[in-house]
């Protein structure tokens, strides 16, 4: 990231991720983890005990803040989600749609984030360009889904008003998500 956005993304409270990467190369792990996942008890069993991701451990592991607001995220249809990126993305119309098309939803690829991110800073728009950085980068590490080549628009919201991002509690946000991801999963390893 230039130094110009860095600013704004130490000031939300989220620059340790710039240093942290996604390795997915061990999938047996991961599917170990999976099925060791109890959604009853938010927990995983293993043969050591029954073991939990605590906020502490997300504040010491991912030096997220835990404490403030909590933001939530509602599902936004296609109309919804090609304003957001017209607005805050300050793409044309053309193109926000072409790009939902392109990710058949509520998605943009990372790939599209890349390219947004160098035109703005290119024209010297910061704000902008900082949005799509911080959109990449939580799609790339704390909202990073199995395609790892996309981010729901959905998140965007979040970096809507960075000084009211700067408020959130990053930490209950991803443990929230992430929890989550985990009860779907074993979910549809049950039924």
């Amino acid at each position: 990231a230039c130094t110009r956005v860095e600013g704004t993304i130490n000031a939300i409270g989220l620059s340790h991720l710039i240093a942290c990467s996604l390795n997915t190369s061990d999938r047996g792990l991961i599917s170990a983890f999976v099925e060791r996942w109890h959604k009853e008890t938010s927990s995983f069993h293993l043969p050591v005990g029954e073991v939990t991701i605590t906020f502490d451990d997300v504040a010491l592991l991912l030096h997220l803040p835990i404490i403030g607001a909590f933001h939530t995220f509602d599902d936004l249809d296609v109309d919804q989600v090609m304003d957001l990126i017209v607005e805050f993305l300050e793409v044309n119309t053309q193109e926000a749609k072409d790009e939902t098309l392109q990710t058949r939803g509520a998605y943009v690829r990372l790939a599209w984030l890349r390219d947004i991110y160098r035109r703005k800073c290119d024209a010297g728009q910061w704000t902008v360009a900082a949005r799509a950085y911080l959109l990449h980068l939580v799609g790339c590490t704390l909202f990073a889904n199995k395609s790892v080549t996309h981010i729901s628009v959905i998140f965007l919201d979040a970096f809507c008003d960075p000084r009211q991002s700067e408020s959130y509690s990053w930490g209950a946000t991803i443990l929230v998500h992430m929890y989550g991801n985990l009860n779907d999963v074993t979910k549809n390893l049950t039924g």
